[in-house]
């Protein structure tokens, strides 16, 4: 069967090659070496080994020559990963989630009040990039002059693991390290302080191991600017692309949740489910093993297919249909991955998609998708989110 997942023109049409692979081969060696996973029970089953399946980098079909200590949460292994999940959920604890809650409703109120005011609207440019920007600025602790930047960092990031012309992967490049550069002295400035803030940054400064040793300044570098920064900011984004086109692009969802709050919850996961952010992820074989029969040989490369998990049929019935009243099975989608990867910041994601939501059915009865819209992906294989929502915006009665 010929499907290639790096591909972005194959990812942006993949539903019937993905039906056909969990129905007629669920492992299926795509290219030399690399296994695509179709099926929920062996993505939750490869997610669960740790030891035979090694979490392998987003860059996956290049060499690495990282160490591991210079590796992000999600391309890491245990033991260096366990450290590394322990400090982040630290950071993202339930008690500072729940106390960041009104900041993120004055976000999302005064994000949808200005949207509210316009007859046609980009529901990305005004809703989801400034509302992660605004929520992960607040909980890094970065400093003001430097929140409107966080975005197009993140995006810079984004170009740097996927993009294959190397004067655009350059120039990304180039910006990534200056804003680096500069958040390095916020760091150091921060570890001198006497006064700090309650923020990330200040746990990440104040953070003690086992033995009592602080983190590097290139440890906390990258927490705070790969792991907390771009993996917040990125997702959030297409969470929010993704979630309204569902709602818009299914005849009646719209009202229904508008009128019953009690979906807006399972909206928000329905959404991870039918559309994940994350088309994939990958591991490597550290010894020959098998799945389902195939024989995946040691040092092969295996890649989760969310994307393809999440409209598995054993598992969701009709899953080709957002249902925004699925019920407890939507709760098995695997849009915030699985296992010891899954996502350190689902909780805040929960909340930032719930919120925004309701603000928005609150002030915007009534909405459409522009006649002229059509679903333009963006073009990192990994990820799913559209580049632009074009909306026609309804007004109160």
């Amino acid at each position: 069967m010929s499907y290639n997942p790096f591909d972005p023109d194959q990812v942006d049409h993949d539903e019937a090659v993905l039906t056909e692979m969990r129905q007629t081969c669920p492992v299926s060696q795509v290219m030399p070496g690399v296994f695509y996973l179709a099926r929920h029970d062996d993505v939750v089953a490869t997610s669960r080994d740790t030891t035979t399946f090694k979490q392998a980098p987003f860059r996956a079909l290049e060499e690495d020559t990282r160490a591991p200590e210079e590796m992000q949460l999600g391309e890491s292994n245990p033991p260096g990963h366990t450290q590394m999940r322990k400090i982040l959920q630290s950071v993202l604890s339930p008690p500072r989630i729940r106390a960041m809650e009104p900041f993120v409703h004055t976000v999302c109120k005064g994000l949808v009040d200005n949207l509210a005011a316009k007859s046609k609207a980009d529901i990305v440019e005004d809703l989801g990039r400034p509302l992660p920007q605004a929520i992960i600025g607040n909980l890094t602790g970065v400093p003001l002059e430097m929140r409107p930047l966080l975005h197009s960092y993140s995006d810079d990031v984004v170009t740097f693991v996927q993009e294959q012309d190397p004067v655009v992967r350059q120039a990304a490049t180039e910006r990534m390290e200056a804003f680096d550069a500069r958040l390095r002295e916020v760091i150091i400035e921060r570890r001198n302080s006497s006064d700090r803030p309650d923020d990330a940054m200040t746990a990440l400064v104040q953070y003690r191991d086992d033995n009592g040793e602080p983190l590097s300044d290139d440890k906390i570098l990258l927490h705070l600017s790969k792991d907390l920064i771009t993996g917040g900011i990125d997702t959030t984004t297409h969470l929010v692309g993704n979630m309204f086109y569902d709602l818009l692009n299914t005849p009646g969802a719209y009202e229904r949740v508008r009128d019953d709050r009690s979906l807006v919850a399972s909206t928000v996961e329905e959404s991870l489910r039918y559309r994940p952010i994350v088309n994939t992820m990958f591991r490597h074989t550290a010894v020959d093993t098998e799945v389902r029969g195939t024989e995946i040989p040691k040092g092969s490369l295996v890649i989760l297919g969310y994307r393809s998990a999440n409209w598995d049929e054993n598992v969701f019935d009709h899953p080709e249909v957002f249902d925004v009243a699925r019920g407890d099975a939507v709760k098995r989608h695997l849009g915030f991955g699985w296992g010891i990867h899954l996502c350190v910041g689902a909780a805040l994601a929960r909340v930032e998609g719930a919120q925004v939501l309701n603000a928005v059915l609150d002030r915007i009865p009534t909405m459409r998708l522009a006649p002229s819209f059509t679903y333009d992906r963006v073009r990192f294989p990994m990820m799913r989110g559209p580049l632009h929502l074009e909306v026609e915006i309804g007004t109160a009665p």
